[in-house]
C-alpha cells in the first residue's frame, strides 16, 4: 500500500522521508501489522530503490522484522 501526506503535498516521492508522518509512519507501522516494504540502504536485498511511502501488511511478523531491522526476504530466508 503506497501512503503520503499532505506534507509532502500528497505526492509519492523521497521527500516524504523528510515528513513527521514518514516519522511517525517508521516508528510505528509494525504496531499495526506494517512493514516499510522497500527501507533505506537495503536495496541490494529488496531490488528496490528506497521507498518511504510503500508499506506492506504482513500481521504479527512485523514487530520481529522491525525488532530485528529485517527486509521481509531477510526473514524469511532465515526462515528456510
Amino acid at each position: 500500500m503506497d501512503v503520503s501526506s499532505k506534507s509532502a503535498n500528497n505526492e509519492l516521492e523521497l521527500s516524504f522521508a523528510k515528513t513527521k508522518e514518514e516519522k511517525w509512519l517508521k516508528e510505528n507501522a509494525h504496531r499495526a501489522g506494517f512493514i516499510i516494504r522497500y527501507p533505506k540502504e537495503k536495496e541490494n536485498i529488496t531490488g528496490y530503490a528506497y521507498e518511504p511511502w510503500h508499506i506492506r501488511y504482513i500481521g504479527d511478523v512485523a514487530e520481529k522484522i522491525y525488532k530485528e531491522k529485517l527486509t521481509l526476504e531477510e526473514y524469511m530466508n532465515k526462515r528456510q
